[in-house]
Parts: structure tokens; sequence; C-alpha cells
């Protein structure tokens, strides 16, 4: 066991795909303890509900579902504080779990297992999801030699998932903003050169759109960091769902944020961006339609413009828009 604990280790050190170091940890658990024949690993959310992360024997429909954690065994059992034996999943289920979540178990045969054994996952004295190991086999009862090797094996992966966890935080904070998820500048940066060398090929424009938020001092001035950061995120949120999967929303500094738009010309990233200016005053943060402006940057299939050259064309052009409201603003004040 302690040869195959190690090499489980080892491969979850390898991986940098959240899905595939919780499925190592379950197969693992599975292949050492006897007559487990499914399992599931059951992460929380920012709901503090339960959800599957990785599940095994059972359909994939099992993925769908959320559970409370009043739904859950160790909930009910001894409130997350160690691994327990639960004889009759089924009849537990059932007392437990609402009409919604039982039918939707029964559908897809969920229900269909003799035993379970449930052990919470804590990292840094938190919790953050639970392992079920189940048996299918008829009438068959896990021991308590089979919790206490369960116990065993949890605490040594869990030493391994903290240790990978912690690694690919690290690599995102490499490449994405902690606070709105989106790229950072220095990954920007190697996306912009990808593209560059792309348009050799593809004939086809790039536009980069530099923005700000418009009056985000005052936000932080009197309302606090606090609301700040909601509309950081709130903004970069917005933008991120208004362009496609393809195109790229980064944070550049402080309250600047940048797109790239691909294949898109100037008139075309100009009615793009009318568009986003409509979605923000329909999407508002606490009732306040969130202002913006912006500079346009198109790049050619020929031009060869290096990184710094677009970020300083559109940053000229976004203070141009700037004088411009400002100017309108006063004309219509008069």
């Amino acid at each position: 066991m302690r040869k195959k604990l190690y090499e489980t280790s080892d491969r979850i050190s390898k991986t940098n795909d959240e899905n595939e170091i919780y499925s190592i940890v379950l197969d693992t658990i599975i292949e050492l303890i006897p007559n487990a024949t499914h399992g599931s690993v059951l992460l929380v959310n920012e709901e503090d509900n339960f959800y599957f992360k990785v599940v095994k024997g059972f359909q994939k429909e099992l993925k769908s579902l959320s559970l409370k954690r009043e739904e859950t065994y160790l909930y009910r059992i001894n409130r997350f504080e160690e691994t327990a034996i639960i004889n009759n999943p089924e009849e537990f289920d059932r007392m437990h779990a609402n009409k919604d979540t039982i039918e939707r178990l029964e559908r897809i045969n969920a229900l269909d297992i003799s035993c379970t054994i449930s052990a919470p996952i804590y990292i840094d004295n938190k919790l953050i999801g639970l392992i079920n190991v189940d048996s299918n086999k008829t009438n068959y009862i896990f021991t308590q030699k089979d919790l206490d090797l369960m116990d065993q094996i949890k605490c040594e992966l869990e030493l391994a998932i903290k240790n990978a966890l912690a690694q690919n935080k690290l690599k995102y904070l490499a490449n994405y903003d902690e606070l709105t998820g989106v790229m950072n500048r220095r990954t920007l940066k190697k996306e912009y050169d990808n593209e560059i060398a792309k348009m050799k090929y593809n004939r086809k424009s790039l536009s980069l759109i530099m923005i700000d938020v418009d009056n985000f001092k005052c936000f932080n001035d009197t309302y606090g960091h606090f609301l700040g950061d909601m509309v950081l995120k709130h903004f970069s949120g917005v933008l991120s769902n208004s362009v496609e999967a393809s195109d790229i929303v980064a944070r550049f500094a402080g309250d600047e944020f940048i797109i790239l738009l691909k294949g898109f010309d100037l008139t075309q990233a100009e009615n793009k961006m009318k568009s986003i200016e409509e979605k923000f005053l329909k999407e508002r943060l606490e009732g306040i339609a969130l202002k913006f402006s912006y500079g346009i940057c198109e790049i050619g299939p020929d031009d060869n413009m290096s990184f710094d050259k677009a970020l300083t064309l559109a940053d000229a052009k976004m203070y141009e828009y700037k004088k411009r409201e400002i100017y309108n603003r006063q004309m219509q004040g008069m």
C-alpha cells in the first residue's frame, strides 16, 4: 500500500487539472479498500452546498446534482468531524434528502448501494469536501478495519492534495488576476504576441481596446475598498460575458482593462463597445449602471505592431474619448 500511495502522490504532483487530482485520489481509494465498487468526491461551493466533482461507477448525470449540508451523510452523523460508515445509504437518503433529490437519484440508479464510507476532506483545518466510497455488493457492510484504512489513505492524500492545490494556485496567479479572474498583463502580452504571429497567415485584423471605469476613485474614497473590489469584479464579469470565448479580457492595472477582439476591424470593435455600454445599463451593480471610457487600436495583418505601441495608441484614443465626454457634459450643462 505504501508504494501505491507514493505513486499516487507523485501523479497528483504532476498534474495541473483539479478534476484529475480528485479522480486519481478516488481511483486509489476504491482500489485499496476491499469490496469498494463505487465512489464520489464532493466539494463545497460558494453557496455552501456540496457538488459532485468526480464520480466512479455512477452515471455522469450525478455530477449535475448538488446537496445541502443537511442532506449529506456526515452532517447528520457527526457534523463532518470524522469518517463514518453508513450501513443503509438508501434508507438514509430517503429520510433526509428532499423529494426532488430522491427522484433524480432514482432515475440514475444512484440509490442502489448497500454500504458507504464517508470521509471529510480538510485542508488547513477547513472543510473543502467529502470522499464517499460505496459497495453495491448485496448485504455487504464495511468494517472498522475498512474505516481505519480509509482514514490512513485519506491522511496521506490530503497532504498531496494540499500541495497540488497550492502549486496550481501559484501557477494560476502567474497568469490570472486573483481578484477578477481575468488574465493579467503578463499573460495578455503573450496572447497578443501569439495573435500577431497568426495574423501573417489568417490575414485578419485584431482590435486592442483599453478601458477604464469612470469615477472609480470616487467608489473607493466614498464607499471603501470593499465596494471598489465589487465594482472591479462586476465590471470584469460583464466584459467577459460580452465577448466570445476566443476573445480575451485582461486586467491591465488598477481599474484599467484590455479587450482583444480577434478578427475585428475598427468599425466592428466600435459596434461591440456600443453593445457593451448597453449591457452595463441593464446589468447594474447595486442599482448603479457603471460607465467607462475606452480607446481602440486596430492592428492590420501587415502592421506587425508591438504590444507596447498598440497600448500607447489605445491609451491616446481613450484620453481623446475622455476629453470628448467632458466637453459634451459641459455643453449639456450650459
